[in-house]
């Protein structure tokens, strides 16, 4: 162990610091440069699409996927009362997700002037896939053996359905880089890349969430876990709205099928939040009791809202396709950040004040500072899901609103990876300074009896 924790309590931190590099770099923060560009220019179609592509999967699978890994792989050996399975594979995944990032950002934008670009991409998109199957391999191999008695039949289902999303996921990354790389392309063709973004954030990324919601926030906010039926039945509906309208942006079954794939995704969701108890009476009541620190479930609870306004947004969307008014490309901008920054984001910022053992003192001692983050992340997204539709329709002074939400977003965030980052460097909440000066003085004299 290290300082009187077991080497497995360290096995989220590298994902965690691997996520907060990401989303600083060539995630949130060039998407902020991206925005600018764009918003101070007066000009929507400013920046070069593999760049924007780029960006969208260092934020899919380095922000948001080395963060589920790493809080997976924290949460599901407690979920499932032992240790975690193959314990070895850990660092290979993560080396593994981390070096396809860097490899697919440094080759997609020379990806059609080199064909070794090309196919760097390939082994960019072959190393993600591999060390999404070492953790996919690690987790069900843990819940295989083990028995969650605190959880139900539904949270698994979510749970193991987002971890098999995130696998196809990386397994359709890998198909488009082939394509990509036997056609001498730069960026994925839009044909391709509409339904491939449904089925990692729609599919993938929201359903591992949801999964997550359902085992966490009934704890969180002295809810009863809801029926387990009903939420089986969520899954179900939910599933099929996604399938439906990766079809449809496949070009299978057209503007119908999408709508009615559309209308079905916001009557699950509308069910997943009813049924968990989000917004419900004594969920607020318990928030407002929760005095010292009351700010993870204003996250959890924001984010629902964001995510409820996404899903609105897309079926709206869908309805204009289907009487012949497609939706402008800013327009569905705005519903992806709705969707990403407004509930996966700030998912992400409420949960880890709860489930990262290293935030959960700090935050506590420093709720202001999850105030500030709260403040400028709603905001920053807020502006950006309205004034890049409205630059569309209008220009003017939305051109400049869009370009500073971007600005703000990343004041916000580095904000929160400052505090996190040097939470991670201190010992877990809970352990005592005693503990850990014992503990450290008898590893360097084992069988001596330490000082007091």
């Amino acid at each position: 162990g290290w300082g009187g924790e077991t080497r497995q309590n360290h096995t989220y931190k590298p994902f965690v610091r691997g996520a907060l590099v990401t989303v600083l770099t060539v995630g949130c923060t060039l998407g902020a440069a991206n925005l600018a560009v764009m918003g101070f220019g007066a000009d929507l179609s400013a920046v070069w699409v593999p760049l924007i592509q780029a960006h969208g999967y260092a934020q899919m699978f380095g922000w948001v996927g080395l963060f589920i890994m790493g809080i997976a792989y924290h949460l599901v050996p407690r979920f499932y009362l032992r240790p975690l399975n193959r314990p070895q594979l850990v660092l290979p995944s993560f080396a593994l997700v981390a070096g396809g990032l860097v490899l697919r950002f440094a080759a997609q934008p020379f990806a059609a002037q080199y064909p070794a670009a090309g196919w760097l991409l390939v082994l960019s998109a072959t190393l993600g896939l591999a060390g999404m199957t070492l953790f996919a391999w690690a987790m069900y191999d843990t819940m295989r053996r083990g028995a969650d008695r605190f959880g139900t039949t539904a949270d698994r289902l979510y749970i193991g359905a987002g971890f098999a999303w995130l696998w196809l996921g990386h397994a359709s990354t890998l198909a488009l880089m082939v394509y990509m790389a036997a056609n001498s392309l730069d960026a994925i063709p839009t044909a391709l890349n509409a339904p491939y973004l449904r089925a990692v954030l729609s599919g993938a990324i929201v359903t591992t969430i949801l999964g997550f919601t359902l085992r966490t926030v009934p704890h969180m906010l002295g809810l009863r876990p809801p029926p387990a039926g009903a939420m089986r039945a969520v899954f179900a509906a939910y599933t099929i709205a996604v399938l439906a309208q990766i079809a449809s942006e496949g070009g299978i079954g057209g503007g119908a099928l999408a709508a009615v794939g559309a209308g079905l995704e916001v009557a699950a969701l509308l069910g997943f939040v009813g049924l968990s108890g989000v917004f419900s009476l004594s969920a607020l009541r318990t928030t407002a009791l929760a005095r010292r620190n009351p700010w993870p479930e204003r996250f959890v609870r924001t984010a629902y809202f964001w995510l409820l306004v996404a899903s609105a947004l897309n079926f709206a969307y869908s309805l204009g396709a289907l009487v012949g008014s497609p939706a402008p490309h800013a327009f569905v901008a705005s519903y992806h950040h709705a969707l990403t920054v407004g509930f996966i984001s700030m998912m992400i910022l409420g949960m880890s004040m709860r489930l990262v053992p290293a935030f959960i003192g700090a935050m506590n001692r420093q709720t202001g500072v999850a105030a500030a983050l709260f403040l400028l992340m709603n905001l920053g997204n807020a502006m950006r899901v309205v004034s890049e539709a409205m630059a569309h329709r209008y220009g003017g002074g939305f051109f400049a609103a869009m370009g500073l939400s971007g600005l703000i977003e990343v004041a916000g965030l580095s904000l929160y990876a400052v505090a996190l980052w040097r939470a991670l460097g201190r010992p877990s909440y809970g352990q005592k300074p005693a503990r850990r000066r014992e503990a450290a003085a008898q590893q360097a004299s084992p069988g001596l009896p330490s000082a007091q």
